[in-house]
């Protein structure tokens, strides 16, 4: 039983050490090159065993390295479109006669470390929040002028412009929602659909931002100058109907 237990241990100890021993040739972005190097002056050749995919397919089979001289070799990987991370083998007749590595793609060629990803996703929350808070307020102020039963304004309701503000501010919000939740589904997601979906609807909403404040600010402008119209009647006593 000892000797059983001592042998799992040895085994799960040299397992360790094999891991901690592949180093990462880096993280490169999607469809870029990626240069896979090695060092040996003492080999005649160095060939590359395979290349696999994320999905663990071969990219690349059975591949001999070029020698820039000074021992060194490398191969210059192109076929980088699917996300993740790529393995490589290979072997030579010097060194350590075997060699394994690896390198990761992303849609920017960057990694997003843990406290990236708590800052990202705090900011992310707090942004959902004030967009809740924004809507729910909305709620609590008048959509148009105070009426009579009868649909004529008996006052000028000055809050309702703040209701129009608020939308406007949960658009921007909505557009900052996008951004960060777009940017978050790139670094982790291997299925780009999510993310360039987000990614579309984000440039939309920003593309379109403009002429939605120009659209905005005019319909204010026109609405206060009705409003100081009906407000000028209603300092006569007329208490017309309207539609604002």
């Amino acid at each position: 039983m000892n000797k059983k237990l001592l042998t799992i241990l040895c085994l799960g100890m040299f397992l360790i050490s094999f891991a901690s021993a592949l180093d990462s040739l880096g993280t490169f972005k999607k469809a870029e090159q990626v240069r896979i190097t090695q060092v040996c002056s003492d080999a005649t050749y160095i060939n590359i065993s395979s290349i696999s995919y994320p999905n663990s397919s071969t990219a690349v089979l059975n591949i001999e390295m070029t020698s820039s001289g000074s021992g060194e070799y490398y191969y210059n990987f192109t076929s980088t479109e699917v996300l993740g991370r790529y393995d490589v083998r290979g072997v030579s007749d010097g060194c350590e006669k075997t060699f394994a590595t690896y390198f990761d793609v992303t849609y920017n060629g960057q990694t997003i470390s843990g406290s990236k990803v708590g800052l990202y996703l705090g900011f992310l929350t707090i942004l959902c929040l004030i967009l809740f808070l924004n809507f729910f307020g909305m709620g609590f102020l008048p959509k148009r002028n105070t009426r009579d039963e009868e649909g004529k304004i008996m006052s000028i309701s000055y809050l309702k412009y703040l209701r129009d503000i608020l939308w406007m501010s949960g658009y921007f919000l909505f557009i900052a929602i996008l951004f960060i939740a777009s940017n978050l589904a790139f670094a982790f997601l291997q299925e780009e659909l999510v993310a360039q979906t987000l990614f579309l609807i984000y440039r939309i909403t920003f593309g379109i931002a403009p002429l939605v404040v120009i659209v905005w600010f005019i319909w204010i402008i026109a609405s206060m100058f009705h409003d100081k119209q009906f407000q000028q009647m209603l300092n006569r006593g007329i208490f017309p109907q309207g539609t604002i």
